[in-house]
């Protein structure tokens, strides 16, 4: 049965940071996320290609709707933007549809965020979703899948559902993990942190007339990084008295 967008392609969820549910606003490089330690969440629309077997590669695009509780021009800092992402580089290692429930693991993959002054994206044509500033990229980081239909494969993204052979019914969901390496933003979120990824993907409406054949929603979590805390002058000032005091302490017991 198709489904309309707003069914098929929900979004993508960015957890960036542990913390509290309402996280503080922080503006970084001109998007306003939650604080250190909090959690920051992101969701998107997005859509992407359609692969049918060992070698073939994902790729695909996609367009934040919100974060936290701000919505569309809500979350920019200081003017109106769209924060978009591109996704591509994930190669499929193991397909395989012999059984009800199938299964896809991939290798690789690149995960680009761009930040955009001028909102132009648009899912259909899939134009304008890298035409901004880079606000943070990330590449898929390899593991050992320990769980679910996966377990023992290892890559840096699983996925399992039915129809994998047949773009009309394909209904699936997929997790992983991507290592952050840059952008504006990568220095607050943590360069080398791991974001833990989650998906699901389906059939596009084909009445919305989509460039790509695939649909779905995706959710990324990574624990940033507390800022390093810096003594006050003035701590720095009475540790150097202590220690000053102790050095005189001490060369006035040995003069004893």
């Amino acid at each position: 049965m198709k489904k309309s967008l707003g069914v098929a392609a929900v979004g993508a969820v960015l957890a960036l940071g542990l913390g509290q549910a309402q996280a503080a606003p922080t503006p970084v490089a001109g998007v306003i996320v939650g604080g250190p330690n909090e959690t920051t969440f992101k969701f998107s629309n997005l859509t992407e290609t359609f692969v049918t077997g060992v070698g073939d590669t994902l790729s695909g695009f996609g367009r934040v709707s919100q974060i936290n509780n701000l919505f569309g021009d809500d979350f920019c800092s200081p003017g109106p933007c769209e924060l978009t992402y591109t996704f591509d580089n994930y190669v499929v290692s193991e397909f395989d549809t012999s059984d009800t429930l199938n299964t896809t693991v991939f290798t690789g993959g690149n995960v680009n965020f761009y930040v955009d002054s001028t909102p132009d994206a648009n899912l259909a044509t899939t134009e304008g979703f890298s035409d901004g500033d880079l606000w943070l990229t990330a590449v898929g980081f390899e593991t050992e899948e320990v769980s679910g239909p996966n377990a023992g494969s290892t890559g840096s993204l699983f996925s399992s559902g039915t129809a994998f052979a047949d773009s009309d019914n394909i209904i699936g969901n997929g997790n992983g993990l991507l290592r952050i390496t840059g952008g504006s933003a990568g220095g607050y979120f943590g360069i080398d942190n791991l974001i833990t990824l989650s998906s699901s993907f389906q059939n596009a409406d084909p009445d919305l007339n989509f460039l790509l054949p695939l649909a779905g929603t995706a959710e990324l979590q990574v624990v940033a990084p507390a800022p390093t805390e810096v003594p006050e002058p003035a701590t720095l000032a009475l540790l150097g008295a202590g220690l000053l005091g102790l050095g005189v302490a001490s060369r006035s017991r040995r003069k004893a």
